[in-house]
């Protein structure tokens, strides 16, 4: 259901932009996060000559990974600056992400699962290339400050351990290797 959403959310997003503005559009993939099986989409137009808005989504399915799950979901609307020009070469992003999450924590026992949300604050430094006239490659990484809301469930029992808490950390946020693909006619 919740990927049925981000779908939908992404073609509205999509369809919405005026025809002259699909040249300045690009959906991406990050095969980064496909490879380990995290499914992932991103939008970037462009909003003048050297800004852009890029939206990411990517969901986490995995109910196990050595024993403790991995599954979530994070939103992340970006705005970037290319000193040269808005998709072409090295940018800086800023952006405020959403995520909301099931995941046991490296330190503790296995048994114990957080469930919960957060809020992030970061930047992101990439660059971005042609490799054809509709395609190119977006290399990127980020992180941020990241505050989560959270309960703790134990799986033995399915009875809370802990009520609603939080934390804040300064964590890395994404890493990407991306394939791009421009709507409209690419690049002249």
């Amino acid at each position: 259901m919740l990927r049925k959403i981000v779908i939908l959310a992404l073609f509205a997003a999509i369809g919405s932009a005026p025809a002259a503005e699909a040249q300045n559009t690009s959906l991406k993939w990050n095969a980064l996060y496909w490879v380990v099986g995290v499914p992932n989409m991103s939008v970037e137009t462009r909003l003048g000559d050297k800004f852009t808005f890029n939206a990411d989504a990517v969901y986490s399915p995995w109910k196990s990974v050595k024993g403790r799950p991995l599954q979530g979901l994070q939103l992340i609307p970006e705005v970037r600056f290319y000193p040269k020009e808005a998709l072409k070469g090295f940018y800086v992003g800023g952006y405020v992400a959403y995520d909301s999450y099931k995941v046991s924590k490296w330190d503790h026992p296995k048994t114990e699962v957080q469930h919960g949300i957060g809020l992030g604050l970061g930047l992101t430094l990439g660059w971005q290339i042609d490799i054809a006239r509709r395609w190119g490659m977006d290399f990127y990484v980020g992180g941020g400050w990241h505050l989560g809301w959270y309960y703790g469930v134990n799986t033995l029992t399915g009875q809370r351990y802990a009520d609603w808490n939080r934390s804040g950390e300064w964590i890395p946020y994404k890493a990407g290797v991306a394939f791009v693909y421009r709507l409209g006619m690419g690049r002249e």
